[in-house]
């Protein structure tokens, strides 16, 4: 009896151990710069955390404040934790951009990061769709099509991840090695295709 209650224990605690591996946050060091509503000059800024996984995304500010955003149903589109819509506005280079519906902005820089965001030089993905994917997104093609699709031009699948009805997707484009990645619907259309972390498709 004792044997076998200890063997379900490791069982559960290596199950345990790679959802944890699998659900790894893929983090990077920013300056975050906060701007309230109404304000027109500069906002404050201070180093920050940028954390990505499966299209979640954590701000964690040094005094203390976090921001938790939850990706909605169009691209580029969250709610933070208290529901709150937030949009991204910029999404390109070194820099990205959340806009929340009460007027507040936080513009997110990354610390060594290059513009432009080829051959994986790029600290962390830039989130922005790759020119020569964008037809995917919201197109007719459908799973095992975009997977076929995606090999056609240059791709290499690394790994995908499941949460709930929704796949994401990592792919390495052979010519560059960059990365990105797919997000599939509940219905297996792509809601969006993004540059990826490089250690996302490792």
């Amino acid at each position: 009896m004792k044997k076998s209650a200890f063997l379900s224990v490791s069982l559960v605690a290596i199950a345990l151990s790679g959802w944890l591996s699998t659900a790894r946050a893929d983090s990077a060091e920013a300056t975050c710069q906060v701007r309230k509503d109404g304000e027109v000059k500069q906002g404050r800024s201070g180093p920050c955390t940028f954390s990505q996984r499966q299209g979640y995304i954590d701000l964690d500010l040094r005094n203390g404040v976090t921001y938790s955003l939850a990706p909605g149903n169009n691209a580029n589109h969250y709610k933070d934790q208290k529901g709150n819509k937030v949009i991204r506005t910029q999404a390109g280079g070194n820099t990205q951009e959340f806009k929340w519906e009460g007027g507040t902005k936080v513009t997110v820089t990354f610390v060594g990061a290059t513009a432009g965001g080829g051959g994986g030089n790029a600290a962390v993905g830039s989130g922005e769709t790759p020119a020569d994917l964008k037809d995917l997104v919201n197109g007719r093609l459908v799973g095992g099509e975009v997977d076929d699709e995606m090999t056609r031009r240059g791709y290499r699948q690394a790994k995908s991840e499941v949460q709930g009805d929704e796949v994401y997707s990592y792919w390495r484009k052979s010519s560059n090695g960059q990365c990105v990645v797919v997000h599939y619907s509940a219905s297996r259309h792509v809601s969006s295709i993004a540059h990826a972390f490089e250690s996302s498709c490792k």
